[in-house]
């Protein structure tokens, strides 16, 4: 599917208009108008690619009312016109992952709406440019993310580990499915209703095929959440004489985990070895759980994030915590 768009190609960067009904585009005979997801920034351009919040046409209101029906995202790479670009290969994966977690009703995971092409002209002075095609998707607009809902909320820690429970269920989902996420972090865990739901899969990989698009020395996951083997990747040389595991799968998941588990329940993120005064809360078989996760070397971490939905599941009955 290739969606026309009124966008504008220039200096490398797709820019829409000030006034959001200057950009309406349609998306599977739904007309929408796309503005920023803050405001105030028109680019809302990341990393690896655009995200722009997607408002239904006949129910938008210009009072500043309205909330987004959708949020779309767009590769900032373009494809070239008859293949896919070697820049968006990594992309085309995300979306084959969000489709198959589609077709399979994932639970926790967030779900793909619409995939193709936007259209894009390039600025050119004195008449038209090219047509340049980019990679998208969009997915149902999310009420907010786990950053700001454990900012803005006194959270009983029933509901605390009712939440960990949510996540650790999406990762057990992707898992049984044989995908590692590798980027987890609190900006990519997103609340739809009462619902959580893991997303960003940008830098998912396949238990089953080669990491084709991991380079030595690529930085994969969110600095801060990295795992020990994803750090290992990035300062990965040839003379590793010492055969230091730069391997990123499952059980690094299950580390990064840990990590926004600990955010969840203490509020800072765990760094270095950790020890039980470090864990401020008193249940010791919560804090033994979150070792367990953290551990440096993966030989000491569970195998499979179904250990940790267990444990958390009879800490919830063990303690009668109440969500």
């Amino acid at each position: 599917m290739i969606v026309n768009t009124p966008f504008i190609y220039d200096r490398n960067c797709i820019r829409i208009y000030e006034e959001i009904t200057n950009n309406a585009i349609t998306i599977d005979g739904i007309d929408y108008f796309v503005d920023s997801i803050s405001p105030g920034y028109k680019n809302s351009k990341g990393a690896n690619s655009y995200v722009f919040a997607l408002y239904q046409a006949q129910n938008y209101i210009d009072d500043g009312s309205s909330v987004p029906d959708r949020v779309i995202k767009i590769s900032n790479k373009r494809d070239n016109n008859n293949s896919v670009s070697e820049g968006n290969k990594r992309f085309y994966r995300e979306i084959e992952a969000l489709i198959e977690c589609k077709k399979r009703h994932i639970h926790n995971v967030v779900t793909i709406a619409s995939f193709g092409q936007l259209s894009c002209k390039v600025k050119k002075e004195g008449g038209k440019g090219p047509t340049y095609l980019f990679p998208f998707y969009t997915v149902d607009y999310a009420s907010g993310d786990l950053k700001n809902y454990l900012e803005n909320n006194d959270i009983p820690f029933g509901n605390r580990i009712d939440l960990c429970l949510q996540i650790a269920n999406g990762l057990k989902e992707l898992k049984d499915i044989g995908y590692y996420h590798r980027d987890l972090k609190p900006d990519n865990i997103l609340m739809f209703d009462d619902t959580w739901k893991i997303g960003d899969l940008g830098l998912i990989a396949f238990r089953d095929k080669d990491n084709i698009y991991d380079k030595k020395n690529d930085f994969i996951g969110p600095k801060g959440w990295l795992s020990p083997e994803a750090m290992n990747k990035y300062l990965q040389s040839d003379n590793n004489k010492y055969k230091f595991d730069c391997n990123i799968d499952h059980q690094s998941d299950v580390f990064q985990l840990g990590k926004v588990f600990w955010y969840i329940l203490q509020g800072n993120a765990p760094i270095g070895n950790i020890r039980r005064s470090d864990f401020f809360d008193g249940h010791d078989d919560i804090y033994s759980v979150l070792k367990y996760m953290l551990n440096h070397s993966k030989k000491k971490r569970p195998i499979s994030i179904d250990y940790v939905i267990n444990e958390l599941s009879r800490i919830m009955q063990k303690y009668k915590f109440v969500c």
